[in-house]
């Protein structure tokens, strides 16, 4: 079962991706204290095998949330995830896809929410 490993994966090709603002200001499912916006943060929430006889695979939702003070820049990071993340191929990747967005204003801080459905090798 390799979807326990895809939040590793992930923060590997968010932080080389170098998004503008945030570094290495990505993390697993809730900011450290203190940290200051814009910054990302990622969860795993969904989890479907689809091993049959010829075919064992596993396809794994995750939820990345980029958080800034200003909604320009909450934007920006957002489409430099989307460009970090659609289609991307891995050693334990074989593809992602977006398939949904949303926005929101929480704790004074303009949050854009993505869905990927990561498909494992």
């Amino acid at each position: 079962m390799k979807n326990f490993e895809i939040g590793k994966e992930i923060h590997r090709i968010l932080t080389e991706a170098n998004i503008t603002g945030v570094g290495n200001k990505v993390f697993p499912l809730i900011a450290n204290v203190n940290t200051t916006f814009p910054f990302i943060v990622y969860k795993r929430y969904n989890y479907r095998p689809t091993a049959n006889k010829d075919l064992d695979s596993e396809v794994v939702s995750m939820e990345i949330v980029a958080a800034a003070t200003k909604y320009d820049d909450s934007v920006a990071i957002a489409n430099s995830v989307a460009d970090a993340l659609n289609s991307k191929e891995t050693q334990l990747i074989d593809d992602i896809q977006m398939t949904n967005v949303s926005e929101d204003f929480i704790d004074d801080a303009f949050v854009q929410q993505m869905t990927f459905d990561i498909y494992i090798k």
